[in-house]
């Protein structure tokens, strides 16, 4: 009886030799890169918010930034076309009225170090560059 074991499973591992082992196919290979992960939302900008030229001013004469426009005391008011960040601001290309029909212009935002906050608007509708502080509140 121990013989006719001991061939019975001889036989059976000389067959096994010969046969894949059995179990779920490998998963099919996946075509191209990984997802990339999902991209972080982008802080608020830091240009958003009122700013005047003085403290005085943030009552009554206050350009108020929003994410895609600027409206200035004097009665320019731009839409944000596109707003770039650069090392020291922003590039934002825009449509702008300024007692006229609405122009193309671009014009730049460089954010100041200081206590308040301030930063220089320079190019687009405006002559000169504009130094302006973010007002409180």
């Amino acid at each position: 009886m121990k013989r006719a074991a001991f061939a019975v499973l001889a036989v059976l591992s000389l067959a096994a030799c010969g046969r894949k082992a059995e179990g779920p196919p490998p998963p099919p290979p996946i075509g191209g890169p990984p997802p990339a992960p999902p991209k972080p939302l982008p802080l608020p900008a830091s240009y958003i918010g009122r700013w005047a030229a003085s403290a005085e001013l943030c009552a009554t004469g206050a350009w108020v930034f929003e994410a895609d426009k600027v409206s200035t005391a004097g009665e320019v008011g731009c839409q944000f076309g596109s707003v770039s960040p650069t090392p020291t601001g922003y590039v934002i290309n825009a449509s702008c009225t300024a007692q006229a029909p609405p122009q193309a212009k671009t014009f730049t935002l460089t954010m100041l170090r200081g206590t308040p906050p301030a930063m220089t608007v320079a190019g687009g509708p405006w002559s000169a560059p504009v130094t302006l502080h973010l007002c409180a509140g």
